[in-house]
């Protein structure tokens, strides 16, 4: 599949144009928008994303609810080496995992600010 690229939450244009992104960069761009994408936020499907909200009393809630996301992403084989570290003084959630994909491996190093 083919997916419009993103940078900082914002599509990319090149000559007038989209750019598009396939393999490997689409399945690490659809990690990140997952990671990035609140519950009940999603008005198409209000059941997806991560409760950072209740996660945020419960660490061990949240990382099920990050593992759950990262490996409902379609094309994600496995999630290894995950670890999430929770910042309460600043409201920083740092995640990091090595993602088998059936095109790769993807490592993700990604900060959530609340």
């Amino acid at each position: 599949m083919t997916d419009i690229k993103m940078e900082n939450n914002r599509l990319v244009m090149q000559d007038g144009d989209f750019v598009l992104v396939d393999g490997i960069d689409e399945i690490k761009q659809h990690i990140i928008v997952a990671l990035n994408t609140f519950y009940n936020d999603w008005l198409l499907d209000y059941t997806r994303g991560i409760d950072y909200a209740t996660g945020m009393r419960n660490t061990e809630f949240l990382e099920h609810d990050v593992k759950k996301q990262l490996q409902g992403v379609k094309d994600v084989q496995s999630v290894d080496n995950f670890t999430l570290k929770f910042d309460r003084s600043d409201l920083k959630i740092k995640i990091t995992a090595q993602i088998k994909t059936k095109y790769g491996n993807i490592d993700i190093n990604e900060e959530i600010q609340q």
